[in-house]
């Protein structure tokens, strides 16, 4: 239960103010780090909207976090175990530990999935354990375990979103790839030979029984739109669910999920349009636009290629999607409201 009586408001100390440069100046690095992922790798760059994002949930939420941290804002609850405090100060300490050997490996041996994971870890873990550290009680007294999980609560897009586009992408690329390109080759030939279409597949690549034949490219594998979809789904998640600290962590998870699964049945229908359409007009329509008009010719479609408006149009609608699942989840778990009397 919230403390509704009004408090002065009051400055941020010099530890807060501290461990907020030290978190910036660490969340500066791993954007350092992290930069080199998504300028090499096509596939990747929605990393850049990263600390855009991040930064723009912390002014989002910064009302409540200042009050959290000044005291300001109360909750009529115990304070939290001493064991867990101690507990949140080691991990502060072991996971900045991990960030500085992931910045020295960083700095020693140049990019790696290694030091990219120690240092995006590590920052999430600092950021998460000092949060829950730096909760203020009002008038000086001990915090109360409500205000340090609501306070740490609220950091945790700002603080996991790194392992997204760091280590996830490290996760994706060397280990996800290979098996996403082989499901969808497997799933799309399924779909031909359904049909009664005489198809062969050699590797990721269908080949039709004219000879012709469509590959399932990198491109083609579904890592932008499932790196993307994931992103997109923590970012909606972070500004709009509803519900409690646990309420929006399950929502959140769900929508992670979800946003995943989207991605890769949307994926898996754009790779069968674009196979069925390659048996149609041949494999070489795909890089002409609908109407069958090469790039930089008079009358080219403003919608670009056939490939690229089909990858288009699976992101719009996966988007689309993500947007309606906000408020379905924000339904679950919570009672229906009374029918006003007639």
């Amino acid at each position: 239960m919230a403390d509704a009586a009004p408090r002065p408001a009051h400055p941020l100390d010099r530890t807060t103010l501290g461990l907020a440069a030290l978190l910036a100046t660490c969340a500066a690095f791993t954007t350092w780090d992290q930069w080199a992922i998504w300028s090499t790798k096509d596939d990747y760059t929605f990393g850049y909207l990263v600390p855009v994002f991040a930064a723009y949930v912390l002014w989002d939420r910064w009302p409540e976090l200042r009050a959290l941290l000044t005291g300001e804002r109360g909750f009529v609850s115990a304070p939290s175990r001493p064991w867990l405090v101690r507990l949140a100060g080691i991990v502060a300490f072991a996971t900045l530990l991990a960030f500085a050997l992931g910045a020295v490996g960083r700095i020693i041996y140049g990019t790696g999935a290694a030091a990219t994971t120690l240092m995006a870890g590590g920052l999430t873990g600092l950021s998460l354990a000092t949060a829950f550290l730096s909760a203020r009680g009002p008038r000086d007294v001990e915090p109360s375990a409500e205000a340090r999980w609501r306070l740490t609560g609220l950091v945790v897009f700002p603080a996991a979103v790194w392992l997204i586009s760091g280590p996830f992408l490290y996760l994706v690329d060397n280990r996800i790839k290979l098996a996403l390109l082989t499901n969808v080759t497997e799933i799309v030939s399924g779909f031909l030979r359904a049909s009664d279409q005489a198809i062969r597949v050699s590797g990721n690549t269908i080949v039709f029984a004219n000879g012709d034949a469509v590959g399932v490219a990198d491109a083609c594998s579904g890592i932008r739109s499932l790196s993307a979809c994931v992103f997109a789904g923590a970012f909606l998640g972070a500004l709009f669910l509803e519900g409690g600290p646990i309420g929006r962590l399950l929502r959140g998870g769900a929508l992670l999920a979800l946003s995943a699964g989207t991605a890769l049945l949307l994926n898996i229908g754009r790779n069968t349009f674009l196979a069925f359409h390659a048996l149609r007009h041949g494999s070489k329509s795909l890089e002409l636009d609908l109407q069958g008009v090469a790039p930089g010719q008079p009358g080219f479609s403003g919608l670009g290629t056939v490939h690229d408006l089909a990858g288009n149009v699976a992101m719009g609608l996966a988007l689309i999607v993500l947007i309606a699942l906000v408020p379905a989840l924000n339904r679950l778990g919570r009672a229906p409201r009374p029918t006003p009397p007639a």
